[in-house]
């Protein structure tokens, strides 16, 4: 599962790389190519830090100055739908695989998909301006 967002990137990328190259790449190349990113630049801290924030929005009337209540991980702060995610199939080696569980379990991500999700998202360009229509 990701985010809609970053699977109309993971499209646009694809896309982009085709018109470049003439080939486009699998879904699986393009979680491989986010992950040596993500690992090349040690942003697994950053991405997990971006996860929890995203999981777990604080506004400032929520801000507890004297830590009187305490913190409560994984409490939704809105109703509703929890994630704005889809499916998004790749078909990844067992090893890649098992690399991609052990750095996620390592770090501490609340899951496989959030922790794909992350390395998409910093890895992936953003959609240009023009490229975006309405639904």
């Amino acid at each position: 599962m990701v985010s809609t967002g970053v699977r109309d990137r993971i499209a646009h990328y694809q896309l982009t790389k085709k018109m470049e190259a003439g080939k486009e790449p699998t879904n699986s190349v393009v979680v491989r190519r986010a992950f040596l990113h993500a690992k090349r630049g040690d942003l697994f801290p950053k991405l997990l830090s971006s996860v929890y924030h995203r999981q777990n929005p604080v506004d400032d009337e929520d801000y507890d100055d004297d830590g009187l209540l305490g913190e409560v991980v994984g409490r939704r702060a809105e109703r509703g739908r929890m994630k704005d995610s889809t499916q998004q199939s790749f078909r990844p080696s067992y090893q890649e695989l098992a690399t991609y569980d052990a750095f996620s379990t390592a770090y501490g991500f609340p899951s496989r998909s959030d922790f794909l999700d992350a390395c998409l998202d910093e890895f992936l360009p953003s959609l240009p301006a023009s490229g975006r229509r309405s639904r």
